[in-house]
């Protein structure tokens, strides 16, 4: 019994760490350098009244979490987890490649 429990904890803060993802980029918000109550978006991706990066596209993000993922050295499934999880973040929902065109594929880079 007390394993099921303590299973059940963990994905308890397994699940609360995912809804605390920025919603833009999905860093994790105890990460931001410059936290403010009740945000959904980080710091890097919004100031509070507007995305800092307005012009960016679904697809343009994915790629660049994917350049800090490689340079942090994380393993392929990560960032294509990451891909694939970008597209559910509040920002990305509904857009057209998210409908139409899918993740696309991890791309190999040394």
């Amino acid at each position: 019994m007390d394993r099921i429990v303590k299973m059940f904890k963990g994905l308890a803060i397994a699940y609360r760490n995912e809804l605390s993802r920025c919603q833009s980029c999905g860093m994790p918000l105890a990460y931001d350098r410059h936290p403010r109550p009740g945000q959904i978006y980080c710091s890097y991706c919004h100031d509070g009244a507007s995305f800092l990066n307005e012009g960016t596209t679904l697809r343009a993000m994915q790629d660049k979490v994917d350049v800090l993922l490689v340079a942090r050295r994380a393993p392929p499934l990560l960032r294509l987890y990451m891909r694939l999880r970008l597209m559910t973040l509040q920002r990305w929902r509904g857009s057209a490649l998210s409908r139409s065109q899918g993740a696309g594929a991890v791309k190999a880079r040394e």
